[in-house]
């Protein structure tokens, strides 16, 4: 007998229909987003411009506070409280943040560069995508088991950076991979390490690979990905590719 979760995890068409819309919605912002971007630009005057477009566009209820942050605290993944904190060459930028349409939920975050990244930066942001396209490719590929897409993003990441065990609090990937999304912004089923539940057909997950160092900046990658008969669709159109997360 499925739990009362396990029902709601799979989503209708005018449910879909209302968390893509949201995307969508979420992508513009984004877009919007890119453009106000300056040197000295502070932390909380980026998420005030990002609530202030939500407004405009029509989605005033936001899945979550927005996350702005620049440099060293992309390294904070739940920096959700921005600072003064000014933007400068050099700094790698995270954006996570959504909104909600009729209460469904959106969920997104992109890592960017003010102007060309440096050596670690780059090999951060290739690792994150790297794996986060080999999970994506093995969702499409049937794999329905939290534990074992966790495990694979997991296993990537800390032995491409070397991670030791005891710094693992601090440094890597340091949350779980994805979980669902839907009326709340984290729904069943949960990608996380121990996790025991399985991706139904008919589930938007998020898939959000990150790599965190404290005292340097981290990357997250994330988008909502749509469980499918015939394997996933990936319902996040922003660019992710590095050459387009470097801003000249």
């Amino acid at each position: 007998m499925k739990l009362i979760h396990e029902i709601r995890a799979v989503k209708s068409k005018k449910e879909l229909e209302n968390i893509t819309k949201a995307q969508r919605i979420s992508e513009r912002v984004l877009g919007d987003v890119l453009g106000v971007l300056k040197e000295g630009i502070t932390e909380i005057k980026v998420r005030d411009f990002i609530v202030k477009s939500f407004i405009k566009y029509k989605a005033p209820i936001l899945s979550f506070e927005p996350i702005v942050a620049f440099g060293k605290n992309t390294a904070n993944i739940h920096h959700q409280n921005p600072t003064r904190n000014k933007l400068k060459k050099g700094d790698m930028i995270m954006f996570d943040f959504g909104c909600t349409v009729n209460h469904y939920c959106s969920d997104m975050s992109r890592t960017y560069f003010f102007d060309k990244p440096n050596q670690k930066q780059e090999k951060i942001y290739k690792a994150v995508l790297e794996v986060q396209e080999l999970v994506i490719s093995r969702i499409a590929k049937g794999e329905r088991r939290a534990k074992v897409l966790d495990k694979l993003a997991r296993n990537f990441l800390n032995k491409r950076f070397k991670i030791k065990e005891k710094d693992k609090l601090t440094d890597g990937f340091v949350h779980g991979l994805g979980h669902g999304v839907g009326t709340v912004i984290h729904e069943w089923p949960n990608l996380k390490p121990k996790s025991e539940d399985f991706l139904p057909v008919g589930c938007v997950v998020t898939v959000e690979p990150g790599l965190y160092f404290k005292g340097f900046g981290g990357v997250r990658i994330e988008d909502m990905v749509l469980i499918t008969q015939k394997g996933c669709k990936n319902l996040t159109k922003a660019p992710k590719d590095i050459e387009s997360m470097i801003l000249r």
